[in-house]
């Protein structure tokens, strides 16, 4: 019936704010512009992110992003001024959460 994920659209209040924050914080390529949504390449990986302003705040809908470096990740974020949980293990996989400017929720895991 499905063949992939196609996207992961998340919410955010102002789409040109949002759109250079997901850039110039989480480093993402975007590879395509809707003119009432972005969508960025994550890394290598096949699934993108999308944003589209809308309704924000906490939701369901939980990206999940991999990370080679989860300390130095972690830090970084922390160095531009994001508020990030603490590293937490579950297991063999070490994570930790943050959120953007508009609320969406992320987790950062390594494994």
């Amino acid at each position: 019936m499905f063949s992939r994920i196609d996207t992961v659209i998340l919410n955010v209040k102002k789409l040109d704010d949002a759109r250079k924050w997901y850039q110039e914080t989480l480093e993402l390529e975007e590879v395509f512009d809707g003119g009432n949504h972005v969508v960025f390449k994550v890394g290598q990986g096949e699934t993108p992110i999308t944003i589209i302003e809308g309704k924000t705040g906490a939701s369901a809908v939980k990206p999940i992003l991999f990370s080679e470096a989860i300390e130095e990740t972690q830090l970084k974020l922390k160095g531009l001024g994001v508020e990030v949980g603490s590293l937490e293990q579950d297991g063999t996989v070490t994570f930790f959460s943050f959120s953007d400017p508009d609320g969406n929720k992320f987790e950062v895991c390594h494994f």
